[in-house]
């Protein structure tokens, strides 16, 4: 999985300023009704002779000037949006308005992240998160005049420990990253704010999951999203059930990946105007999971033929083996006769039979065939024909008639 941007605290204001930004100059109005046409004129109108000369106060109105244009040229002109950035941060440092200051900072800071220039990301948001630690309850500035308040300093605080967070999840530094969640986490319980815990605890678990770190991510999927429950925010328990679903699909947990993007999908499907880039993400995800399916699927159909193969070479080797050892006990019982032949006879006529040439014969005074006398002594049916051409040498026989008449005469056979 790529390191994405998660849910960045960057661009939440404190100071709650009403903008709407179009491609469109024209289209942008700050909350005092002025356009970026306007703010343009007004700022132009500022030598650097008058900001020499200026009071504090007039000197704020062109800095609320540059703020505005700032926020106005955010999405549409990030060159633009860095210059009046910059104007409006280093006149609220040099001025001590920390307000301005942080807001600025801040807005720099996620300039230089989407340039990928960490390293200054990392020194404007450090300012913005400095400024608002020196902010005090109730204390009253010229660019803040209704006062700071603890909702104020709790909210930047927090904004800034979570976006810090994400950018040390970006560069791989986990442990710091994780340091500075741990930071916003305490300020979102002191606050009780379930939905930012949820966001929260989510981008821990992209963390983890990006590490590799898959019991911690999927701990922290799960953290996100009793929040989310919590918190009654239904996006929410979209984003982290969506996100347990990649987490399954990493493990090759096919079925339980789809019911959590299912499950994901039918919030995503019913607000298709304002999450369609999370459906599209999602359906994504379902389709790797069916090409898995289906790759699983052949592979098992690969598997269980070979499986077969196996089985049918395993019973004709089998087959083989049995009959080798059939061969050898063969062997083995001839070569005894022949020792036998060759030693003394006991028996009171010149005719020695041993056990299995006395069982054919017998077999053959009964009218048995040779598959039949075979099948009785489990031998095979050449190995039968091999002992009746033997006693037929044996007694001197033509025939096996005159054969069991000399047996008989013999005593041999009853």
């Amino acid at each position: 999985m790529t390191k994405t941007i998660k849910y960045i605290f960057a661009f939440a204001l404190s100071a709650a300023i009403s903008i709407s930004v179009h491609a469109d100059n024209s289209k942008y109005i700050d909350h005092r009704g002025h356009n970026l046409d306007s703010l343009e004129i007004a700022a132009a109108k500022w030598t650097a002779d008058k900001i020499e000369e200026a009071s504090d106060e007039e000197l704020l109105r062109l800095v609320y000037t540059w703020h505005d244009l700032m926020l106005g040229y955010l999405n549409i002109n990030p060159e633009l949006c860095m210059f009046y950035g910059r104007k409006v941060f280093n006149t609220s440092a040099r001025k001590g308005w920390k307000a301005m200051t942080w807001a600025s900072a801040k807005v720099i800071g996620q300039l230089f992240w989407a340039k990928e220039r960490y390293d200054s990301a990392t020194f404007y948001y450090n300012r913005a998160m400095q400024t608002i630690e020196t902010m005090e309850v109730g204390a009253v500035g010229i660019d803040r005049p209704e006062g700071i308040s603890q909702f104020d300093i709790d909210n930047g605080l927090s904004a800034m420990y979570g976006t810090i967070g994400n950018l040390y999840s970006m560069q791989d530094s986990t442990d710091l990253a994780m340091e500075y969640y741990a930071k916003a986490g305490e300020i979102f319980e002191k606050n009780g704010w379930k939905n930012a815990l949820s966001n929260l605890h989510y981008n821990m678990a992209e963390t983890w999951l990006d590490d590799g770190e898959v019991q911690r991510a999927r701990s922290e999927y799960n953290t996100a999203l009793s929040y989310a429950v919590q918190a009654g925010d239904s996006l929410l328990v979209a984003n982290s059930t969506a996100g347990l679903g990649r987490l399954e699909l990493s493990q090759g947990h096919l079925r339980k990946a789809i019911r959590h993007l299912d499950e994901a999908n039918r919030y995503y499907s019913a607000h298709n105007d304002e999450e369609w880039s999370a459906l599209l993400e999602n359906i994504d995800y379902a389709n790797q999971i069916l090409r898995l399916q289906k790759r699983q699927a052949k592979i098992g159909m690969v598997v269980s033929i070979i499986a077969i193969l196996l089985l049918i070479v395993s019973a004709l080797i089998a087959g083989h083996m049995r009959k080798l050892r059939k061969q050898k006990a063969q062997t083995d019982a001839v070569l005894a006769e022949t020792i036998e032949e060759l030693t003394p006879s006991t028996l009171p006529s010149d005719i020695k039979l041993n056990d299995r040439e006395l069982q054919v014969l017998k077999l053959v005074a009964d009218g048995l065939s040779v598959k039949e006398i075979a099948d009785k002594v489990c031998l095979s049916p050449e190995t039968v024909k091999w002992y009746r051409k033997k006693l037929l040498a044996k007694f001197d026989a033509k025939s096996f008639i005159v054969l069991i008449s000399k047996a008989r005469q013999m005593g041999i056979l009853q």
